[in-house]
């Protein structure tokens, strides 16, 4: 069966490209490289492309690059290679021949793929990414239906990027290359695209069974049942619906496209011989539905138990044109005896019969993967719904008075955005605190900019999102409680209309670290409705520091760098009671800095060519996640005691880790005799230039510092 299918696939490609519709470049792809530019959009990298079928699946990536070095890898002519289970292996050589570094990302544009691996010459043999739809949905790098990869090329250099695909489904290599600026605006507008279209066949779907209900003509329960079935096929297609509705049910996810189609056929089935009145225009073709209606049956049990999913995903293309076939005679014989509603059926059906031709061309491998055959199905379909609805235009009538009163709703609704847009304006504007509004769902509907300054985040980030979504998340048994509580702070709000107070830790943009903020939320009934407004702002200092005479106090915190700060200003907020507010801010500045030595230096082991390397880099952030989240270094604390009295003040410093040569760094710092000292010394330095007694152990994990107060 393969073997014939090459064949006629062979004999296509030929005729297409005198055609003009698949044209093939004589042009050795071997031959260039592709050189990343700063503005790029959807870019076809399809002529720079070289591939092998690894039959055996076994090949590594080493020994994948020698077989490409051998000139066994042959140019990409057709994109779409049908069915294989073999393992599919593309090279893309890329090549910087600019001074600095070029940052761009390569798209993989078929969601319904099974595994996919990115590899580099520069990365070794381990992959950079491994991904596809066997794996759950937060198992991606991106929150996107296919499969973006963001690269970075260092100055004047040569890579090559090796793409290692394998899957039961058909095989589409569409890749593109984006610059980031111009793949984010991409993605937005055809998500948006994508939301346009499948609210429309939403409306129609919703329509149709009004329709039904009120002329209880079973040919509007056939369509809804048809148009349904399309929607979750066409959401599954297009990877949607892996993306929301099932993210965590892979396997269900890669079972669910034939069934799909096969209860759609059914439906189509349905509708057709219903709505044309087959039995009784056309008896003879009215019996050909029979045997299709139970191979469709059929086929949605054998899908969701005994078929391989390759079985069931070409048995339902095969059934598809059958489908279409059947539809398509039986249209035009009713036209031909005069059937007035088989003419706007064979209208509605004609544009869909096309898009499905070129998308079962495609996924056998026929046609190669465009605009056409990509979004032909949904164009035809999107088509169909709108043509076939224009037949019921009689009863469009009696819904019109409805549509007129919703779209003044919305127009009500509108000015009262509006209104209440203006009425917090001034406040947004002039308030220090991270202000906020919530819905009745405790989504996000506006923000000042004071987020910016707490979390990091810019207003337009957090709107639309969930006010849980903010809240910091490790994974744990921990944060569940913790957003379980701020639930039923919300719910007591909903129930009481009274405010409510809390302590939450958000989570912030950059640092990736916990941000303790004090929460107030409040219902506010104004003339456009009723909304929740909330209030978030750094929690009360202590307020029974005016009465200290004394203050002892141990603490042992993680290895979050923002508790340097918030740890040196909680150990210093007293000072001003026996002491300079100039001292006092000197000691808040050198403990924070033996803080972050000890977190830094200490318990993360990180030396000073690493930090000097991840700031110049700008991963600095990163590099401090990575070790943070490493097992070895994660459950090691930093222990900090603290005493204050009114002749002085001392602090101890612990960390896990192993030490450093103190008296030679202590000795740098006095002298100042190295010429590029380190951010650890210059630390010392200030310490030793503030504290009376400065004094490290002998493993140089503990510090003891102390100030004498005049």
């Amino acid at each position: 069966m393969n073997l014939q299918l090459r064949k006629i696939k062979a004999i296509l490609a030929i005729v297409l490209a005198f055609s003009g519709v698949v044209s093939i470049s004589a042009e050795e792809s071997d031959s260039s490289e592709f050189e990343p530019s700063v503005i790029m959009e959807d870019v076809d990298l399809q002529p720079y492309l070289t591939f092998y079928e690894d039959k055996t699946g076994k090949l590594s990536f080493p020994e994948i690059q020698k077989v490409f070095r051998s000139g066994k890898s042959i140019p990409l002519f057709n994109n779409s290679l049908g069915y294989s289970e073999a393992a599919i292996w593309i090279r893309v050589p890329v090549a910087n021949l600019e001074r600095g570094t070029r940052n761009w990302v390569l798209q993989y544009g078929y969601s319904l793929i099974d595994s996919i691996q990115l590899y580099s010459t520069r990365n070794g043999a381990l992959p950079l990414v491994v991904s596809g739809d066997e794996l759950p949905f937060a198992t991606r790098l991106a929150e996107n239906r296919n499969f973006p990869f963001q690269l970075s090329e260092p100055p004047l250099s040569k890579t090559d990027y090796y793409l290692r695909i394998q899957s039961k489904s058909s095989i589409i290599i569409p890749l593109t290359a984006f610059s980031r600026t111009e793949y984010l605006e991409q993605t937005a507008k055809e998500y948006t695209t994508l939301g346009f279209y499948y609210g429309a066949m939403i409306v129609m779907f919703v329509y149709n069974l009004f329709l039904l209900v009120m002329t209880r003509d079973k040919s509007y329960l056939y369509y809804s049942i048809f148009i349904f079935f399309d929607i979750l096929f066409q959401l599954t297609l297009n990877g949607l619906s892996y993306q929301f509705l099932w993210p965590n049910s892979p396997e269900w996810g890669n079972i669910c496209l034939p069934f799909f189609m096969f209860c759609a056929f059914l439906a189509a089935c349905l509708f057709g011989k219903s709505f044309l009145e087959s039995s009784k225009m056309t008896p003879i073709t009215d019996k050909f539905y029979y045997p299709l209606i139970a191979i469709c049956i059929f086929g949605c049990v054998g899908s969701l138990s005994f078929f391989t999913y390759t079985f069931s995903v070409v048995s339902s293309i095969v059934v598809l044109l059958l489908t279409l076939l059947l539809l398509l005679i039986n249209s035009l014989q009713c036209v031909w005896k005069g059937h007035r509603p088989a003419r706007f059926f064979l209208t509605a059906w004609a544009v869909l019969i096309l898009g499905s031709f070129l998308y079962a061309m495609k996924a056998f491998g026929i046609f190669p993967d465009n605009f056409f055959t990509q979004w032909g199905l949904q164009i035809g379909s999107a088509i169909e719904v709108a043509l076939l609805s224009l037949g019921l235009a009689d009863r469009i009538k009696q819904l019109s008075l409805s549509l007129e009163t919703q779209a003044t709703t919305l127009n009500l609704l509108k000015l009262r955005h509006e209104q209440s847009a203006i009425q917090y304006k001034n406040l947004y504007e002039g308030e220090e605190d991270f202000l906020f509004n919530l819905d009745s769902h405790g989504n996000i509907t506006g923000t000042n900019k004071a987020v910016s300054t707490f979390l990091g985040f810019k207003p337009g980030d957090v709107i639309g999102k969930n006010f849980l979504e903010l809240m910091y998340n490790t994974g744990g048994l921990e944060d569940a409680f913790k957003k379980l509580y701020v639930m039923e702070r919300m719910e007591e709000l909903s129930n009481t209309r009274k405010p409510v107070y809390f302590r939450a830790d958000f989570l912030q943009k950059y640092l990736k670290e916990p941000k303790e903020l004090q929460v107030r939320l409040q219902v506010l009934d104004h003339d456009s409705g009723r909304e929740i407004l909330g209030r978030a702002y750094e929690p009360d200092q202590d307020l029974m520091g005016r009465f200290l005479d004394e203050e002892r106090i141990v603490f042992s915190v993680n290895n979050y760098l923002q508790n340097a700060e918030l740890l040196s200003q909680r150990l210093t907020f007293n000072l001003v009671r026996f002491t300079d507010p100039t001292i006092a801010l000197s000691i808040r500045t050198s403990l924070r800095e033996m803080l972050i030595n000890a977190i830094e230096h200490g318990n993360l082991n990180i030396s000073n060519e690493d930090k000097a390397k991840a700031l110049k880099t700008g991963n600095y952030f990163q590099f401090i996640l990575t070790r943070q989240n490493d097992p070895y270094y994660r459950d090691k604390k930093i222990l900090v005691e603290y005493f204050l009295s009114r002749q002085k003040v001392g602090y101890r410093i612990t960390d896990e880790g192993k030490g450093f040569n103190h008296a030679r760094t202590v000795r740098n710092a006095v002298t100042k005799t190295e010429e590029t000292t380190s951010l650890q010394t210059r630390g010392i330095a200030f310490a030793l230039s503030t504290f009376d007694v400065v004094k490290f152990n002998s493993t140089g994990n503990r510090v003891t510092l102390v100030k004498y107060f005049k």
